[in-house]
């Protein structure tokens, strides 16, 4: 039953911090092959539930500010309306494109999809990965493959990479 209740709690440590899950597994006293089953699995699993719950987070948001208008107190109200109108006006004198600027677009548009789902599971976190791309690339079909794939080879990498590492391989 102990391995089990390890599997199950490298399981769902996964679902939250991918990165971190091999040191832990390995502190914890699992095998490789558990390790990595349970990881792969659970990191898996994992965006697919905050991918999809994130939709109805996105959903859910847009009908807000008609809500937060009617309840929010005249005060808080007159501030963020304070607030919009400087927000328009320092946006209508500021520059609108420099070299830069279209360079951080362009590589946005070429290769932001891509760089989100290779740094998820290692940098970012899976939910605020899957929250990115179910915002900004829901439209793309290929997104969710290929995010479930860069799970599944990172996840092998750390594993083996950390027990290389430590010697236990």
């Amino acid at each position: 039953m102990a391995y089990f209740l390890k599997i199950l709690n490298v399981f769902f440590l996964s679902m939250i911090k991918y990165f971190y899950t091999p040191i832990y597994a390995h502190i914890i006293g699992l095998d490789i092959w558990g390790t990595s089953i349970s990881m792969i699995i659970g990191g898996v699993i994992g965006f697919l539930f905050y991918y999809h719950f994130s939709k109805i987070l996105l959903l859910s948001t847009k009908h807000i500010k008609p809500v937060g208008r009617k309840t929010l107190p005249d005060q808080i109200q007159n501030h963020y309306r304070v607030y919009r109108e400087k927000r328009t006006l320092r946006r209508k004198n500021r520059k609108r494109f420099s070299w830069r600027n279209r360079m951080i677009v362009k590589l946005g548009k070429n290769y932001g999809m891509y760089a989100i789902i290779i740094f998820t599971p290692i940098l970012i976190s899976l939910v605020l990965g899957a929250f990115l791309l179910r915002k900004y690339y829901a439209h793309r079909p290929e997104a969710v493959p290929l995010m479930v794939v860069s799970i599944i080879v990172e996840g092998a990498i750390l594993v083996v990479g950390y027990w290389h590492m430590v010697g236990a391989l």
